[in-house]
């Protein structure tokens, strides 16, 4: 799928639309793993005693989940729309790759334990688009950003 503008006669393909999606898809699909691992069977009751993932449920662990399950890629795709290009990119650059890294690491764990069916299919669906997003963001001169922002 392509977004295409209209900027003085050309159509110019606007990347910080792709990257803001991206960034949503990553948001939605931390959602929708986190909605699926309290459908697993004894995980609400692990939770009401306390523990998430076998670690203590406090609240540091919490507020680190949320912000590095939603705030971040949610922050991302707001910044991805209005950051000059040169920002957009490498913010993109290193979030994209610290996100693909984060989540093979979580990739790793789940294999090596738990391995849910669904908890694999969303990591490998988040580490295919974080590695989208370098990708788009580091090819960026190949795109042409349409912002008119500086290159």
């Amino acid at each position: 799928m392509r977004f295409n503008l209209w900027r003085n006669g050309r159509v110019l393909e606007d990347l910080k639309i792709k990257l803001a999606v991206f960034w949503l898809f990553i948001a939605v699909t931390m959602s929708a793993n986190t909605i699926l691992y309290l459908i697993v069977p004894g995980v609400i009751d692990e939770i009401r005693a306390g523990e998430i993932v076998g670690m203590q449920a406090g609240a540091e662990l919490i507020l680190g989940m949320a912000i590095a399950y939603y705030w971040v890629p949610l922050v991302m795709a707001v910044l991805s729309l209005t950051l000059k290009d040169k920002a957009n990119r490498w913010i993109n650059i290193i979030l994209g790759a610290f996100y693909a890294v984060f989540v093979l690491f979580e990739l790793t764990m789940n294999v090596t334990t738990v391995a849910y069916p669904y908890a694999i299919l969303m990591d490998v669906s988040v580490i295919a688009v974080a590695a989208l997003i370098v990708w788009n963001a580091w090819n960026r001169d190949s795109h042409r950003l349409c912002s008119g922002g500086e290159a």
